[in-house]
């Protein structure tokens, strides 16, 4: 317990002596009673009775002890301040409180400072401080002095600016403009004074603020080469032939951007040099020169020999734009299957398979793949865009990834991943469709049936779904990445309340028992306490999953709904579910010439559109 002086002891000053006297509350706290001797010793009483104050605490009186003689009469601290004999200097002495006399403080040093006229000095304030906390400074002691306004100037390190920090003077002469110009001229800054500028911050004593005060000029940097490219450098799409009758023929795709020998290719512009600066120094600042391209010739390219500049084509082929340079790829073809008389095949170029390629092989190419038969349990890796000019029979272990488009007769049964659009001519059977373009089924037949085709536009088939109502999932909106977390983050999201469920009916029934007085021991305890901190866990775990989730949802709802649809041309059987962005619709019955849109979270159908 602290001791409250004022409460429990009081000492009393008088022409006899001065007096402790002790509350009854004293003697009842030791704690107390220390504080009282200490404060007691704090106030350096001279010849102080100690023995007095022990036989009146031991007696436990509460009358008035007798503890020190008659002490001499208090006398407050005091300052003295003079100049020096130049009277630019002002210095102070400090004299000690004597007895109970009052400390000098910052205000006593203002007033003698003031009253020697040095009130408008500079005055080291810490050093002032430090005095007064002090019994060491007995002689006059330099604490401030008369100070003139100063400026300093500060360049820019390109040099083009020069910066002015005027200070205020103090109890000296003021900044004049004339003494400012001439210092700036004997600096060697001769370029843009701003005299105006000078002279506004001497007149308004605008002090302690950096401002420009002479400009040079800033060089005109150059221009960086460049390169044009005078065909399409992203992946061609495929534009399917329409006959007079309005079918499309899947066989001419014009697929391929092909360019003949000769052709021109690119042309390079040279970087330009740019126009030179000046410091306020009057020296002139070399701008930065553009910063030249190379020539983008690469294989099978050769440059114009009337004009260096420009980039024809070496051979026929096909024109890719690579790495910064032009590069003219030939086509291998492959006459019948890729099988082992082939091996896989890896190509940078584009592939023109005749045949099949069959189960258990694989086929990469940077260009545009051709296969005249049909894709089995294969892997193809495709930079461009892929033609399968019969089907895909994945038996579920086929893999295509396609970074154009991809034009098949049919998918039946393969995990299909395409960065343009996927058109198919018959049907999409069991897959997993993935298009960040549109989904067509353009054939007569034009259906899918079951797994799930997902398009980040469109979808649109004769048919979608199947008579024994087999699930058959459409997702538009959004890229296909974005669904696939989507649809990893609800299962993470169930698998955690699930075991969240069991650790809860775990907990409620130890808990239950400790109610009805059934003593657990240590083991169980601590068993106890780890499944809490484990149900915490994963519980904190479960609402960054949902935080996750609702972003992702946000996303969908932030995409764009213009030409967000899916089109079906015939029957839309029962077991279909649709989604659209975050919308979804299920088929309770067959529905008939439908397209269906999102508006404002749901799916709306109406008459079918995709003409």
């Amino acid at each position: 317990m602290a001791a409250n002086e004022k409460q429990y002891h009081k000492l009393e000053y008088t022409p006899q002596g001065v007096f402790l006297i002790l509350e009854k509350e004293v003697y009842q706290d030791r704690d107390i009673l220390q504080d009282v001797l200490k404060s007691v010793a704090k106030k350096s009483l001279d010849q102080l009775d100690k023995d007095a104050i022990k036989k009146g605490m031991e007696a436990k009186t509460t009358e008035p002890i007798l503890v020190a003689p008659p002490q001499p009469e208090p006398v407050d601290g005091k300052v003295f301040a003079k100049l020096n004999e130049a009277r630019d200097q002002i210095m102070i002495k400090i004299e000690p409180p004597m007895g109970r006399g009052r400390k000098a403080e910052i205000r006593d040093v203002m007033e003698s400072v003031r009253a020697v006229g040095a009130e408008k000095f500079f005055l080291d304030l810490e050093k002032i401080e430090n005095m007064l906390s002090s019994f060491r400074f007995r002689d006059f002691v330099p604490v401030g002095e008369k100070r003139d306004g100063k400026f300093e100037i500060t360049v820019s390190q390109d040099g083009t600016e020069a910066i002015m920090n005027l200070s205020p003077p103090f109890g000296g002469d003021p900044i004049e403009l004339g003494y400012a110009l001439t210092y700036l001229q004997n600096m060697g800054i001769k370029e843009g004074i701003k005299k105006d500028v000078i002279e506004k911050l001497i007149v308004d004593e605008i002090y302690n603020e950096n401002v420009v005060v002479a400009v040079g000029k800033h060089p005109m940097d150059g221009e960086d080469g460049r390169v044009e490219i005078y065909f399409d450098v992203a992946s061609d799409k495929p534009r399917p032939t329409i006959n007079d009758e309005g079918e499309v023929d899947f066989k001419e795709l014009n697929l391929f951007q092909k360019v003949k020998k000769d052709d021109k290719l690119a042309r390079k512009y040279p970087a330009k040099p740019g126009a030179p600066g000046k410091t306020v120094y009057g020296t002139e600042i070399a701008p930065k020169v553009g910063k030249d391209v190379p020539f983008p010739v690469g294989m099978n390219t050769k440059q114009d020999k009337s004009d260096q500049f420009l980039l024809l084509a070496a051979l026929d082929g096909q024109p890719k734009y690579i790495g910064n340079k032009v590069t003219v790829i030939p086509i291998i073809e492959i006459p019948g299957d890729v099988d082992y008389s082939t091996g896989n095949i890896d190509f940078t170029g584009a592939v023109h398979v005749r045949g099949n390629v069959i189960s258990g092989f694989t086929v990469k190419a940077m260009g545009d793949i051709q296969v005249g038969g049909c894709i089995e349990m294969a892997t193809i890796e495709c930079g461009g865009n892929l033609n399968v000019r019969a089907g895909i029979v994945g038996q579920e272990k086929a893999l295509i990834m396609c970074r154009g488009s991809i034009t098949a007769k049919f998918i039946d049964k393969a995990t299909v991943y395409a960065d343009g659009d996927i058109l198919v001519d018959e049907s999409i059977m069991y897959s997993k469709v993935s298009s960040s373009g549109n989904v067509v089924l353009a054939g007569k037949k034009g259906f899918i049936m079951g797994g799930i085709t997902r398009a980040t536009k469109s979808v649109k088939c004769n048919q979608l779904g199947t008579q024994t109502q087999t699930v058959t999932i459409v997702e538009v909106g959004g890229s296909p990445t974005l669904r696939e977390e989507m649809e990893k983050l609800e299962q993470e999201i169930k698998d955690a309340e699930e075991m969240a469920k069991m650790q809860s009916k775990s907990l409620e029934s130890s808990e239950k028992r400790k109610q009805q007085g059934t003593n657990l021991s240590d083991e169980q305890k601590e068993r106890v306490m780890h499944m809490s901190r484990e149900r915490f866990a994963l519980l904190s775990k479960l609402r960054a999953f949902k935080e996750k989730k609702e972003d992702l949802e946000e996303k969908l709802v932030r995409l764009k709904s213009s030409g967000l649809k899916v089109h079906v041309k015939n029957k839309v059987l029962p077991g279909t579910k649709i989604s659209i962005k975050n919308a979804q619709w299920s088929a309770k019955d067959p529905l008939d010439f439908a397209t269906f849109r999102e508006h404002e979270g749901e799916i709306l159908y109406g008459p079918y559109e995709g003409s």
